[in-house]
């Protein structure tokens, strides 16, 4: 069996990338995947970032198929555009579901479906509603581009496409500062952020309710098959850790930068 990937303009600036298959029951797995992650490469690097992946031919994807959806998504929305799925298969639908993507992507049964929707969220705007959308994009990447960007004692930067530092700005994590950061957490993986190095250097007291904020987080990134790193230097921290058998789980660092070097490896392994 084969798949074939082809790119079709659509109206108002639309594209749809679609992937076909010669027979029934395709599967876009580790064989496929490269091919369609160039395809959506090409595409945004062209300028196009309206776009709809069919999967109408596809039956089920692996985490390698899943992975290249995400990436996908994730380049375009970097870009201040979108990316819809078309979905036919159940099974297709139901792991979607299962790894929470049914959340993340918009998904139509049909491709004229996904572009009426797309040309009235994205192109059928007024005037206005168009330069306050270009304007909101263009203040995201400069904060970006200037680097730090603030959630109340938080900050967080995007390293690169992929990673995400989180810096912790409390000195304790118990029940009383763990909600914002909780939330904070929860909406970056929610935007697609799904490889997190979060610096505890700042940090002198953690308790099991600041700890447990970090499992909640690893859960929800392995869903994605994401990566979670901590950045942490008292060992008082780290012992608490130690203590409830969590430093064979996360990943734990010294510094910053190695923390990112073990994720950028997690990230090379995803796009293969």
């Amino acid at each position: 069996m084969q798949l074939k990937v082809s790119c079709e303009e659509q109206r108002d600036n639309i594209t749809v990338v679609r992937v076909d298959s010669d027979g029934q029951g395709a599967v876009l797995d580790d064989r496929f995947a490269p091919e369609l992650r160039k395809a959506l490469v090409e595409v945004v690097e062209d300028g196009r970032l309206i776009l709809v992946v069919d999967l109408s031919a596809i039956e089920v994807a692996d985490n390698m198929g899943l992975a290249v959806l995400v990436g996908g998504l994730k380049r375009v929305h970097f870009k201040g555009g979108t990316l819809a799925l078309v979905v036919t298969s159940e099974r297709m639908r139901a792991m979607l579901s299962k790894t929470g993507l049914h959340r993340v992507f918009r998904i139509h049964d049909t491709v004229p479906s996904a572009v009426a929707t797309l040309a009235a969220d994205y192109v059928e705007k007024s005037v206005e509603q168009r330069r306050t959308a270009i304007e909101e994009r263009a203040r995201e990447r400069r904060a970006v581009e200037q680097g730090i960007i603030e959630s109340g004692d938080h900050t967080y930067e995007h390293l690169s496409e992929d990673i995400t530092l989180v810096r912790v700005g409390v000195d304790a994590l118990d029940g009383y500062t763990v909600p914002p950061l909780r939330k904070l957490l929860v909406d970056l993986v929610n935007h697609g952020r799904f490889y997190l190095v979060v610096d505890l250097t700042a940090i002198d007291h953690i308790n099991s309710t600041g700890v447990g904020v970090f499992v909640g987080a690893l859960k929800r990134i392995r869903a994605h098959h994401g990566g979670l790193a901590l950045v942490v230097q008292r060992e008082s921290v780290l012992k608490m850790f130690r203590i409830i058998g969590l430093t064979r789980v996360f990943p734990t660092f010294d510094t910053v930068g190695p923390a990112v070097e073990h994720l950028g490896r997690d990230v090379t392994k995803t796009h293969v």
